[in-house]
C-alpha cells in the first residue's frame, strides 16, 4: 500500500494531466452537436466492431442449430413461394381480358434486406439492437426491422458498417397495429416487464376480442407493410367507466433467440411522408 501510495505521488502530475483531458472531451461532446455526433459514430463503428467479433464465436458454437433452423425457414419460404406463384398465375389468367395492366402486379414498393443481429438486450427498460448492415449497405433510419416470425424494431440511427435499432422491447417505440379479424387498431407499447409480452393500449371497448385473436400490423406508417404479424392476444383489461381497454399481447418472436432479421425499405416512404407534412400542415 505505502509502494502504491509513493507511486501517486510520484506521478500526480500524470493523474492530473489524463483527468483534465477526460473532462474536457467530455465538456467538449457535452457542447457541440458535430463533436457529439462523430463521438457516437466512432463509439458505435467500435462497439459493433467488438460485437462482430464476439458474434463470431458464438456462431461457430450455435453452428448446427442456426443451420437447422435455417433450413426450416428455407423449406416454409418455398412453400410461400410456390402456393403465391400460383396465386398470380390464377389472376393472370382471370384479367387477360381486361384492361389492368399485368405489369402493376410486379411492382415492388417493399424490399427486404437481409442482416444479422451482433448485440440486442432485452432486460433493460430501454433495449436496443445492433445489427452488421450500415449506410454502405444503404441502410437508414426510420427503416423496420422484421424477423421470420413478425415484427422486431425500427432503425435509428447508422454507422458505415453498422445500425442502431430500436426494440419493440422500449416503451418509447409506439406502432400502429390492429386485429387482424375486424382491422380495429391501437398503440403497441411495451410496459417494461416482461420480454415475452406487450401491450396494444387505447383498444375500443365496444370490439369484441377473443383471447387468440391475431394482432398484425395496420400499414399505417410508411415504415411496415400492412399485416406482418405481432403476436396473440392473451388478456384483456377494462376499466370502469372507461372508453377504452388494454389487450395483452404474446410475442411470436422469441427477443432471446434473435439472429438473422430483415431491414424493411420502402421504396415510396420519403413521398409519403411528405404528403403527410402537407396534410399536417
Amino acid at each position: 500500500m505505502r509502494n502504491l501510495f509513493r507511486f501517486f505521488l510520484r506521478n500526480v502530475h500524470w493523474v492530473l494531466f489524463l483527468l483534465l483531458l477526460v473532462f474536457s472531451v467530455i465538456l467538449i461532446i457535452n457542447n457541440n452537436q458535430m463533436q457529439r455526433s462523430r463521438y457516437f459514430v466512432v463509439v458505435r463503428e467500435v462497439l459493433g466492431r467488438f460485437y462482430s467479433i464476439v458474434d463470431v464465436f458464438q456462431s461457430y458454437i450455435n453452428l448446427n442449430v442456426t443451420n437447422a433452423e435455417l433450413m426450416r425457414k428455407v423449406s416454409e419460404l418455398e412453400t410461400e413461394i410456390y402456393k403465391y406463384k400460383n396465386i398470380l398465375e390464377l389472376i393472370k389468367d382471370s384479367i387477360q381480358t381486361t384492361s389492368i395492366n399485368i405489369d402493376s402486379l410486379h411492382a415492388i414498393v417493399y424490399q427486404f434486406i437481409p442482416a444479422r443481429v451482433v448485440d440486442n438486450s432485452i432486460l433493460r427498460k430501454e433495449n436496443y439492437i445492433i445489427l452488421n448492415k450500415g449506410s454502405e449497405n444503404g441502410i437508414e433510419s426510420d427503416m423496420g426491422v422484421v424477423s421470420y416470425n413478425g415484427i422486431v424494431g425500427i432503425v435509428i440511427s447508422t454507422s458505415p458498417h453498422f445500425s442502431e435499432v430500436i426494440s419493440l422491447l422500449n416503451p418509447q417505440l409506439k406502432l400502429s397495429c390492429k386485429i387482424k379479424n375486424n382491422d380495429h387498431f391501437g398503440p403497441l407499447i411495451w410496459d417494461g416487464k416482461d420480454s415475452r409480452y406487450t401491450c396494444l393500449t387505447e383498444f375500443p371497448n365496444y370490439v369484441p376480442i377473443k383471447i387468440g385473436d391475431t394482432i398484425i400490423t395496420s400499414g399505417y406508417s410508411a415504415i411496415f407493410p400492412e399485416g406482418i404479424p405481432v403476436g396473440i392476444v392473451t388478456g384483456l383489461q377494462k376499466k370502469k367507466n372507461d372508453i377504452y381497454s388494454t389487450l395483452k399481447v404474446k410475442f411470436f418472436i422469441d427477443f432471446g433467440n434473435l439472429n438473422e432479421v430483415l431491414i424493411v425499405k420502402n421504396v415510396y416512404q420519403k413521398e409519403q411522408n411528405d404528403i403527410r407534412k402537407i396534410i399536417v400542415q
